[in-house]
Order: structure tokens, then sequence, then C-alpha cells
């Protein structure tokens, strides 16, 4: 496979660190991940499915549904279709290259799927959502941008609501596949270990509004964080 860089790079803000360059802003080497749901099983350990399936789990039918960062593979229409026709589904992100992928991709397959070129940490919605969905998106930003999209996505849900992280776990020292895993996230991905360190929940300033359930997979490897949004809480 040869990656050739895309010359028509944007500049990138806090919400897309410098440091994943080597990804979003090289052409072949994105759409070779995208269009190769094997090779995203892969980099995942086998877990992709799972994770998925996940999310969906917590997505409601015909639900105004909100997404923080464009994914690879099968996941944004995966739940597309989850949220089905009558629903809303909003993909922001903040690399446009991302958001002209994402709507090369689906423009013509979903009409209850739209994109939208926003940061995540500041992004404002007058109508409230029934669910947030932050997939593999915290491990990629630094600790502060963490706090406040953790923050950002609470702030966006209504009563009842559910706010949904996917995202690494550390699996303890016991599994063998820890140290690969951190080996390729101190070479690639260098924010990542920080999750490993603290409950997602900790990144929240005001976490006592919210319900918090979590559950691990894939011997701990990963994570789903869902934080459920009290009734009556504003």
């Amino acid at each position: 496979m040869t990656v050739e860089k895309d010359i028509h790079t944007s500049k990138i803000t806090a919400f897309v660190p410098p440091v994943y360059d080597w990804l979003y802003n090289h052409r072949d080497l994105y759409s070779f991940i995208d269009n190769n749901q094997w090779f995203i099983n892969l980099i995942t350990l086998g877990a992709y499915r799972k994770l998925v399936n996940a999310v969906l789990r917590e997505v409601p039918y015909k639900g105004r549904v909100l997404q923080m960062g464009a994914t690879f593979g099968s996941q944004i229409e995966d739940t597309a279709y989850k949220v089905g026709r009558y629903g809303y589904y909003l993909v922001i992100d903040n690399h446009p290259r991302q958001i002209k992928r994402c709507e090369n991709k689906y423009q013509y397959l979903f009409t209850n799927l739209d994109f939208e070129r926003a940061d995540a940490t500041k992004y404002t919605s007058e109508e409230k959502f029934d669910a947030v969905i932050c997939y593999n998106l915290l491990h990629e930003l630094p600790p502060v941008s963490k706090t406040k999209v953790v923050d950002n996505a609470l702030s966006l849900v209504k009563p009842k609501g559910k706010v949904i992280f996917i995202d690494y776990h550390d699996p303890g020292k016991w599994n063998p596949l820890r140290y690969f895993i951190r080996m390729f996230n101190r070479l690639y991905q260098p924010f990542a270990e920080k999750i490993w360190e603290r409950d997602i929940a900790t990144y929240a300033t005001h976490k006592n509004g919210f319900i918090w359930r979590t559950t691990l997979y894939h011997r701990g490897m990963y994570q789903k964080v869902v934080a459920t949004k009290k009734s009556g809480t504003m």
C-alpha cells in the first residue's frame, strides 16, 4: 500500500491534535482503513464488533443522537440503521477531511444522517439529544480537552438521556496484550495511556447529576461507560 500525503492539509485545533497528522492527513491511509473492515478488526485485536454492538444497545430507536467524532468502518452506518428513518443522527468532527469522507460515503444512503464540522469542546445545540456518543475519541485528546469534551457531552443530553463513551481501559498487568498496546500507544497515540490512569467519570466537572455504569470488554482492554442523566436535572 502506497501512502500519499494529502497536500491540501488544514489547520488542526486542540480537538484533533497534530500528532494525528499521520492518519487524518494521509488520504490513502485513511481510505484503506475505512474500506477494510478486517484491518479495523485487526487493530482492535478482534474487539470491533463487540464495541459497536455495545454502542447500539444504548442508542434509542427513533431518538435524537449526536456523535462527537467521525469513525472508520461501519460504526456510523450501523448506528444510523439503529436510529431509524424517523430519528435524527448528527456526527460532528473538527477535521474537514473526515467530514468530507463521511459525506461522500453516506450522503445517498441515509436521510436521517447529517455531518457538521464542529469542535466537540464547544459545540452547542438549542435542542438536547437522547444520546451522545463518544466512540474512541477521548484517548486522542490531551487531558484538558478530555475534560472539556466530557463536560460538553453531558450538557447536551435530555433528562434520562445517555452519554456513551467507548474507549481503552487499563487491561491489567496479567493481560499479555497490555505491553503491545502500550508500545503502540507510546509510538502513535501519546494521550491514550492517560485513559488507563483515571475513570472517565473523573473527567466530568459536575458528575453528580448522572448515574454512571461501566462495562469492560475484551479482557478489560476496552470499556463502555454510560452516564444517564437523572430526571429533573437541568
